[in-house]
């Protein structure tokens, strides 16, 4: 579940069932969507992984 501070802005995900009625009794907590990624995000996830080669000894 992702929880969004309306105060700030940041949205949470949260797990713990005991913090979500927490976050949910409160005014200043709202449930919303999952967070598309973010185009940096999104560029991070689509490079390819370089290998990482063993120096060769002389």
């Amino acid at each position: 579940m992702f929880i969004k501070n309306k105060e700030t802005g940041l949205i949470w995900e949260v797990t713990h069932v005991d913090h979500i009625k927490r976050c949910k009794a409160d005014s200043n907590y709202e449930e919303v969507a999952e967070p598309k990624k973010s185009i940096k995000e999104t560029v991070k996830d689509e490079k390819p992984e370089q290998s990482k080669k063993k120096p060769v000894k002389k």
